[in-house]
């Protein structure tokens, strides 16, 4: 498809296109499916002018890359369109909006309010931009909306290109793909016959070599070509642009589109302040109207440049450009974001220009940054601290304090230690115009910040908080509800277990210290004393009292939206349920831990979901729902902050245990051990010993083994710290035979730890083999055509009728058969009926 423009606005479609078009209204969905640039908006909103029946009508949801729920609400608000008439739709619409952004666990709910919908008249709904969807499961979502089962409703997905390995063959689906919109050398020359432009052979071979069929190229070549009466025959696309959009644009058309490139979309009140207005004049809204280029995208009120010009316009701007007109740009990027409230986003632009007092006046918070977690926020923080000037940085005392805490979560001592002398150095200050209430409440700041760094010391870190407390006589303004308690782990054990042989007075510290903390942070942390003592008594076997507490925990933390508690008790309770083997149980645990993630949540609650179901799954020796971002070590470290590091590095030696790769295990390990022996990490030490010594035993080194699994003992069993061992798998036999090499005296010693620990790896050896049953039993063993394959047989439908609904050869509907037969462990299709698949 390419645009004409002569009086009125026209259009070119292939006839192949037209044919793909032709069939939309004989599918329940039809997916348009290309990369940027090939007109796939256009195309079928052209079409749905041109041929929309006789009382029907289209509606439309643009994706915008919006938050999950935010997304999946305008899905919910376009479907309540179908047949207004009908109330039973729209509030059928709101209680699947309840449902949140469906995932695989929650897909198939979709169906029964599919099913119900009710349509009368003939309706198109248009999801454009679906590659912008928050959803994990895109392709699986498309194909559970063709199942609505009524012949009057129509819905169209727009999108550029999807994951590959997840496409699902559907027979209800319509697909309308990238060289369906390719322009044909007949194209090229018709196109051109239209604007009254006869191309030679030789000239259609160049642009058709050229553009290879690819809409926007032919689009800027026929542009060029109108004006200059020849064809560029540039290869670079730069110049094309520049030939046929740049250089036909008033200065004014110019300043301002060099000013927006820096912004990746922008609403007409940003577009304003860019160039240093109140409101957009009425020949800059007229411009954006009328370029072919730019795009309005309404349901968001913002405007989005197409991305060849926008490549053009950004390398223009930065190569061209003076220094002092790109500060200025920046400068007014940051007033635009500041005013919608992005100030991370602001902070940036303002960076860019060198602007610190800007950066420094941002009402930034440490929760801020933890949106940002995974972005490199901690590296701009770092040449923030570089860069700016300290007497600029003593301005802004509380500020400083913000990016403090940022640094001292990260690990970034040395940019602390600078940032907290910058603070005293500012407390003691008498030009900075502050009161003597805001001096008292900065020492309390300040001291309280100090706490921290006494982190993972339980009595000297409450020594301070309570000094804080006496300061400021009331709760701190820095920690808020909405950082994650835990850092983003989901073991208070592995936090606090600083010492071997002195946990139980750990615990008490922590119980008489914590009342304190959360007085100064109004109830952050709330129920993790409790939820410390039941991961304790979990590991030392006594699940019974351990699940009493998790739901002491429970209340506690949820009174107090302590997200991160909750978490960390949900685990305990999974890790329950698998040592006793309750499948009910666990199945509850494991649905209450993926709720958290469900709806609007902060990032580090998804990523604590993620780090909570990898947890379970490496218990179970499955790498099922082992997170993706957890097998890239620099990926953990961008994902989470540094205490928490040190409970996920024995989530990724566990792993690489798991599958073999004991070299790989070899070379992280000692930097692991490393990493934790300053911080007092006991548990890390713990497993990394004990996994030393499995994959020594495993690779017949037994000597070693005994040394390393001697070692762990040592740590642990002062504390009666035992489930870690028994959650080997091979630990049973291995005992017995490491025991044998001990001392007698050793042994005598350790007699009772030992026989706990044996008989917790008879428990975990069976709860495990039970959930791991059951979990078999629930999961088909077919793939997704296979699945579709035997539903159709099961139906007792012939080999050629599932042929032909599937678009495939009888031969391999046969072939597919006999697998499906392998897997089920049955030879005719009549026993499809008495199984479950």
């Amino acid at each position: 498809m390419i645009r004409i423009k002569n009086k009125k606005k026209e259009y070119y479609f292939s006839n192949r296109l037209k044919k793909q078009l032709a069939q939309i209204s004989n599918y329940p969905v039809t997916v348009v499916e290309a990369p940027s640039g090939f007109g796939k908006t256009t195309a079928v909103s052209e079409y749905l002018n041109e041929n929309l029946p006789q009382g029907a009508c289209e509606h439309w949801y643009t994706c915008l890359g919006e938050s999950a729920e935010v997304s999946w609400k305008g899905i919910c608000e376009l479907l309540a369109y179908v047949d207004k008439e009908a109330a039973l739709n729209k509030e059928a619409a709101l209680n699947l909006e309840k449902l949140d952004m469906p995932t695989r666990d929650t897909l198939f709910y979709l169906i029964t309010f599919l099913k119900n919908l009710k349509c009368q008249m003939e309706t198109f709904l248009i999801i454009d931009n679906y590659h912008l969807l928050n959803c994990e499961i895109p392709r699986e979502l498309m194909s559970i909306f063709s199942f609505h089962g009524n012949s009057n409703l129509h819905i169209i997905f727009i999108t550029q290109q999807l994951r590959q390995e997840l496409m699902i063959h559907n027979s209800k689906i319509h697909s309308i793909h990238t060289e369906f919109f390719k322009i044909e050398r007949e194209g090229i020359l018709y196109l051109f016959r239209m604007k009254g432009i006869y191309l030679s052979d030789y000239e259609l071979e160049c642009v058709y070599v050229f553009t290879e069929g690819w809409v926007s190229a032919i689009c800027l070549q026929a542009l060029n070509y109108e004006e200059k009466r020849s064809l560029d025959y540039t290869t670079d696309i730069e110049r094309l642009v520049e030939i046929a959009i740049w250089s036909r644009l008033i200065p004014e058309e110019r300043q301002f589109l060099l000013s927006v490139s820096v912004l990746d979309n922008f609403t007409p009140l940003q577009a304003a302040v860019m160039i240093e207005k109140k409101v957009l004049p009425d020949n800059i809204e007229k411009f954006l109207k009328s370029c072919d280029f730019i795009r309005y995208i309404p349901e968001n009120n913002n405007y989005a440049v197409h991305n060849i010009l926008k490549d053009y316009l950004r390398k223009r701007f930065y190569n061209y450009w003076h220094n002092d007109y790109q500060n200025k740009v920046f400068n007014l990027a940051g007033q635009s974001y500041a005013g919608m409230s992005h100030y991370y986003t602001a902070a940036g632009f303002f960076f860019r220009a060198g602007n610190f007092d800007a950066i420094l006046s941002l009402p930034l918070r440490v929760e801020e940054f933890c949106n940002h977690k995974e972005q490199d926020f901690q590296e701009f923080i770092v040449r923030v601290t570089q860069e700016c000037p300290e007497e600029t940085f003593c301005k802004y005392p509380f500020a400083m304090l913000t990016f403090a805490y940022v640094m001292l979560f990260e690990n970034k001592i040395d940019v602390f230690e600078k940032l907290s002398g910058l603070i005293v150095r500012a407390i003691e200050r008498n030009d900075l115009n502050l009161n003597c209430e805001e001096q008292k409440r900065l020492k309390g700041e300040h001291r309280f910040l100090e706490s921290f760094a006494k982190y993972n010391d339980i009595k000297a870190m409450s020594v301070e908080n309570r000094e804080t407390l006496e300061i400021l006589g009331e709760p701190s303004d820095i920690i808020v509800n909405k950082m994650p308690w835990t850092f983003g782990s989901t073991s208070i054990l592995s936090m606090f277990w600083s010492e071997s042989g002195k946990l139980d007075c750990a615990l008490k510290d922590m119980e008489e210290c914590l009342p304190y903390y959360l007085k100064l942070t109004r109830g952050h942390g709330y129920g993790a004393d409790s939820a410390l003592q039941a991961e304790v008594l979990l590991m030392r076997g006594e699940d019974e009292q351990a699940e009493i507490l998790c739901y002491k925990a429970l209340y506690e933390a949820r009174s107090h939206r302590q997200i991160a508690i909750c978490l960390c008790v949900e685990v305990v309770l999974a890790r329950i349920a698998i040592l006793r083997g309750d499948a009910d149980f666990y199945f509850t645990t494991i649905r209450n831990i993926k709720n958290y993630a469900k709806g609007k949540c902060e990032l580090y609650v998804v990523r604590m979901v993620d780090l909570a179901l990898t947890v379970i799954s490496l218990v179970l020796g499955m790498d099922d729902h082992v997170a993706k971002w957890f097998f890239d070590i620099e990926k953990m470290k961008k994902t989470l902050f540094w205490p928490a590091l040190p409970y996920a590095q024995i989530l990724y030696a566990h792993l690489l245990i798991l599958e073999g790769r004991y070299k790989e295990f070899y070379g992280v390990i000692r930097y692991f051990i490393g990493s934790t022996e300053n911080s007092k990490f006991i548990l890390s030490r713990v497993y990394y010993l004990i996994f030393l010594s499995v994959a020594k035993w495993r690779e017949g080194n037994v000597l070693e083994a005994r040394k390393y699994l001697k070692e762990a003992f040592d740590l642990a069993l002062p504390d009666k710290i035992y489930l870690p061992f028994a959650q080997q798998d091979c630990m049973k036999d291995f005992l017995l035979k490491a025991i044998e090499s001990f001392e007698p005296v050793e042994v005598i010693a350790k007699k009772r730890a030992l026989s706990e620990i044996k008989t917790l790896c008879r428990r975990q050896t069976k709860g495990v083999n039970i959930i791991k049953k059951t979990l078999l039993k629930n999961k088909s063993p077919l793939t997704s055509r296979e699945r579709e394959v035997a539903m159709l047989a099961k139906e007792r439908y012939s080999a050629k009728f599932i042929a032909n609904k599937l678009f495939i050869s009888e031969a391999t509907v046969r072939t597919i058969l006999k697998s499906i037969y392998s897997k089920l462990d049955i030879h005719s299709k009549a026993e499809l009926n008495s199984i479950d698949f």
